[in-house]
């Protein structure tokens, strides 16, 4: 019989909740999603906790969902989060070579790092990443690993990324309350990234965007790594508002004319009116919609709006003359009609739109762009239990699903 690791991940996203399950098969190097479940993310707004009790409620249905379908338990999964308290800075650490022989060790790593930790941090705010860029020993830069090298003189540039000190605390609170183990949240640009950049952009420098429901996070790696991160407050939801407002319609129905209309425009490229039933749309007092004014009136202004955002982020990133591999676009908000086009109008740079990577199991429903950070959890999460080793597998089969069921197995020895 094969032996399997169990990996999960929950990804906090603004429009919904993910809890994903992969069983890795480490013969073969292998990884199988083997649950997926998606619930409206009730109880947060842009990625941020505003009704803890509703929070607690979404996250647990979303995982006892998983559970039910993988047939077992978990107790312990990697968080991912974007919210619009995620911050980002870079940093310089100097330290001098403890060995008497000069020869770098471990121990000099971690001071170097503590050293470029030791920053003044926005009030509110504690660092979840720190993420090393490159070393420099005695002068020489771009050491990628200094260990076992000799010198005197040990520099770091790093990457920090900050996320608000309170908001961490309620998402472990909540977590705590759902019985999950996880250490500090990851930011999903690092997780997205693995899902969807090659090792070549981000090595000659290259834009990630992973437009969510209610904000796009903004992710720059240069020379393989990155060097800036931010979260806009705007996304995908505010298209979907404007078309609701522009066409007289429910949220529900603007939300069906943007995920269809893309489609749909393939086969009616020259037809300016088309039918709201191929919508899956029923109305009594409107019956077609204007292509071009769906599309250039309200969709492609909200579009421009989005990019001009992100050029204004990338002149002040410094990084603009920095990434030839250009922008990578993902997330729910990428499947909008006309959004590589008006990308590419907006910000001169090549626009490529990232689909997660193909990996086995139950994956039909979610190899759509939407899906992409969900994936890129589980790929790494993956990767930090190789690191580290991988501490639990799969626990019991479920009996009792949910808080109920363990409150009663709690209380069965007591009852008579």
């Amino acid at each position: 019989m094969q032996h399997s690791k169990i990996i999960s991940g929950i990804d906090i996203g603004t429009s919904k909740i993910t809890t994903i399950i992969g069983q890795y098969f480490d013969n073969e190097e292998r990884l199988n999603v083997v649950a997926v479940s998606s619930i409206p993310a009730a109880g947060f707004r842009k990625g941020q906790i505003i009704n803890l009790d509703l929070a607690s409620k979404t996250i647990i249905q979303s995982i006892e969902s998983a559970e039910r379908m993988a047939g077992f338990q978990i107790n312990d999964a990697m968080v991912s989060l974007a919210a619009v308290h995620i911050e980002s800075l870079n940093s310089h650490g100097v330290v001098a070579v403890s060995n008497s022989n000069g020869e770098i060790s471990s121990t000099d790593i971690d001071r170097v790092i503590e050293a470029a930790k030791a920053v003044a941090l926005p009030t509110g705010k504690e660092i979840i990443h720190v993420i090393p860029r490159k070393y420099t020993v005695d002068g020489q830069e771009g050491v990628v690993d200094p260990i076992g090298m000799n010198g005197v003189r040990l520099e770091l540039e790093c990457h920090l990324i900050l996320s608000s000190s309170s908001s961490d605390k309620n998402l472990h609170k909540c977590l705590d309350e759902v019985g999950i183990k996880f250490a500090n949240p990851t930011y999903s640009g690092l997780t997205t990234a693995i899902a969807s950049l090659t090792e070549t952009e981000k090595d000659l420098g290259v834009v990630l965007i992973d437009i969510g429901g209610t904000i796009t996070t903004l992710t720059i790696f240069t020379e393989g790594y990155p060097c800036y991160s931010a979260v806009i407050p705007i996304g995908g939801n505010n298209i979907t508002n404007d078309i609701a407002i522009g066409l007289r319609l429910s949220i529900e129905d603007a939300d069906k004319v943007k995920l269809r209309l893309n489609k749909i425009s393939e086969n009616k490229k020259f037809e300016d009116e088309i039918e709201l039933s191929q919508f899956g749309i029923v109305s009594d007092d409107k019956k077609f919609l204007s292509f071009q004014t769906t599309v250039n009136g309200i969709i492609n202004p909200r579009l421009e709006e989005i990019f001009t955002i992100i050029l204004q982020h990338l002149e002040l990133s410094s990084y603009y003359h920095q990434i030839p591999a250009g922008l990578v676009i993902t997330g729910g908000g990428s499947q909008t009609i006309n959004l590589k086009e008006t990308c590419s109008r907006t910000i001169p740079l090549p626009v490529r739109i990232a689909n997660p990577p193909k990996v086995g199991g139950i994956v039909d429903e979610i190899l759509n762009p939407a899906y992409t950070s969900s994936i890129g959890l589980l790929l790494y999460s993956l990767e930090e239990k190789k690191k580290t080793g991988f501490v639990s597998d799969k626990k019991n089969k479920i009996s009792l699903n949910g808080v109920f069921g363990k409150i009663k197995n709690l209380l069965q020895p007591l009852l008579p």
